[in-house]
């Protein structure tokens, strides 16, 4: 739902695109402009001057290189495309009211539009084996940081005189959440042995905050992303970890349907062997169910011990449709059949 918000308050940033508002309105995260001039959309952000100008860059190479489906900018009557005002940063976008395209559910869009964002800024970089080991390291430093974490609050639980129904819930599952912790390490010590072994490493440009939020519809039905304000050169597999997290907890999740949706991404970009273990260890490791545990111990007013307790357990069945799906990665595809007219 949307309310009034006060004009006064973006005259100054809306005055530097000559835009003079009859009304402005909160709807989620952006301001609604509505002015003679048209509709549009106003964002705050806390980008720093470097982050907005690396921002404001991604949007203008992708339509460098051919990708229209962003929500573009528009730039001020000094042809600035972001606005510094107190600490904070503004840029202002057209208004897409449309809704669902037909035929494709948001997911669908979303990894398919990803998927050709990704082969547009594919690049094989030169392989470093310092880059790699860095970054294998410091995965595995956080996540051992994350798993004594995990060890204390048991031995926390364990000690106390009455334990809380969240408290239960968590130690009843506890060593489960190890057995995934030590699983997700194995994968990631796959994935850097076949780095090493392979020599080689791929990039592109990450949208760094995929959700279903990002993708907007014109009123002709065309999908547009937005919101790249934490796109990020690194390996296509940030990507797709963010995105099968959240289609997880769909009502309509399936193993299956998790297959068919890395299909579609796939269709753009075949991933490599070790980017599928990559793949693997990210979604595999049981951050959601750690997460869980930091709401707990730091906003225990938040929410009821109902509440905790249900959102632990969903993120356990949701972990529980990850392992699935992660089988299916690493399932080989069955080999195709012999055409008959080949000749041996």
């Amino acid at each position: 739902m949307s309310h009034s918000s006060e004009t006064v308050n973006y005259g100054p940033i809306l005055f530097q695109y000559d835009l003079y508002p009859e009304k402005i309105e909160e709807v989620g995260k952006v301001k609604k402009v509505i002015s003679r001039r048209g509709t549009f959309a106003l964002k705050e952000t806390s980008l720093n001057e470097e982050e907005a100008s690396w921002f404001t860059h991604v949007i203008h190479r992708l339509s460098e290189i051919g990708y229209h489906q962003i929500v573009p900018l528009y730039p001020t009557k000094y042809g600035d495309y972001t606005v510094q005002y107190g600490n904070r940063t503004y840029y202002l976008m057209p208004w897409f009211a449309g809704g669902d395209r037909f035929g494709l559910t948001r997911e669908e869009t979303i990894i398919e539009e990803i998927g050709k964002i990704h082969f547009l800024t594919l690049k094989e970089q030169d392989f470093s084996p310092e880059v790699v080991d860095h970054s294998y390291q410091y995965l595995i430093q956080r996540w051992e940081s994350r798993q004594l974490e995990m060890e204390r609050f048991a031995e926390e639980s364990e000690r106390m005189p009455y334990m809380s129904p969240f408290e239960l819930t968590y130690l009843s599952h506890f060593h489960h959440m190890m057995r995934m912790a030590e699983d997700a390490k194995r994968r990631l010590k796959d994935w850097y042995d076949a780095c090493h072994s392979e020599k080689r490493y791929r990039s592109v440009l990450c949208h760094g905050k995929l959700s279903r939020n990002h993708l907007l519809y014109s009123h002709h039905g065309e999908p547009h992303l937005l919101n790249f304000e934490k796109a990020v050169l690194d390996t296509p597999v940030r990507d797709l970890a963010v995105f099968f997290r959240k289609a997880v907890h769909l009502s309509n999740w399936t193993k299956e349907e998790g297959g068919r949706l890395l299909s579609l991404y796939q269709r753009h970009i075949p991933l490599l062997e070790e980017e599928k273990s990559l793949l693997v260890s990210y979604i595999s490791y049981p951050e959601p169910l750690f997460h869980s545990v930091d709401l707990y111990r730091h906003q225990k007013e938040r929410y009821s011990q109902i509440e905790f307790v249900h959102r632990l357990e969903k993120r356990i069945s949701a972990m529980r449709h990850i392992r699935d799906f992660c089988d299916l990665i690493l399932t080989p595809p069955p080999p195709q059949p012999l055409d008959a007219n080949t000749n041996n």
